[in-house]
């Protein structure tokens, strides 16, 4: 009896210290997922760029002037805006526009000359996503002024502010580049300007 509880005890024992011996389970540790911070929308942010195009402009001065009241001639300048990220697809934002040109109409009678010579814009842009492109629609104010009217309206100083609309798509073609095109609407009573541009810019 003695020895068979002497052997259970010794069992237990070497046991125990067995288990001692191996000491206590690892604990494992998982390794913290990386969450990828979450990726602004394209369109959103500021951008700048260049334009060139065509303009054509209808001068409604018959009373003033004899002979042909349209001219047409290339334009060009620079753009910057922002847009913001309003949601489901939308944009909203403004933009400003300087264009180069050079429109001219001559008065047959005394050979007096009107140039259209340049165009500011300032406008607001709203544009919904569409693929890899920005579909838009804008509206604003415009400013244009008329070298040398002067010498056939007396008192006229050659500029005038009245109202722009338009619309135009911009397409991704980079990580930061968009190329596209706008038609714009000019009215500013007498002279009236439609233009036609090809568009690259960079948003940052």
């Amino acid at each position: 009896m003695f020895s068979r509880m002497t052997a259970i005890a010794a069992f237990a024992l070497a046991t125990t210290g067995a288990a001692y011996a191996a000491g206590p389970e690892p604990i494992v540790v998982e390794a913290p997922v990386a969450v990828a911070p979450p990726v602004a929308p394209f369109w959103a942010g500021a951008y700048a760029g260049v334009q060139l195009g065509y303009a054509y402009s209808d001068f409604d001065f018959d009373d003033a002037i004899d002979g042909d009241n349209d001219g047409d001639d290339l334009i060009g300048g620079i753009h910057f805006g922002y847009l913001w990220d309003v949601g489901s697809g939308w944009y909203v934002g403004p933009e400003f526009q300087y264009d180069f040109t050079d429109v001219e109409i001559r008065d047959a009678d005394t050979g007096d000359t009107i140039s259209f010579d340049e165009i500011a814009r300032l406008k607001l842009v709203v544009g919904y996503e569409l693929g890899n492109g920005l579909a838009y629609g804008s509206g604003g104010i415009a400013y244009s002024a008329l070298d040398d009217a002067g010498d056939v309206f007396d008192g006229f100083d050659g500029s005038d502010t009245n109202y722009v609309v338009g619309f135009g798509y911009d397409y991704r073609v980079g990580d930061n580049w968009t190329i596209g095109g706008e038609y714009q609407y000019h009215d500013f009573d007498d002279l009236n300007v439609n233009t036609l541009h090809l568009k690259a810019a960079y948003r940052f």
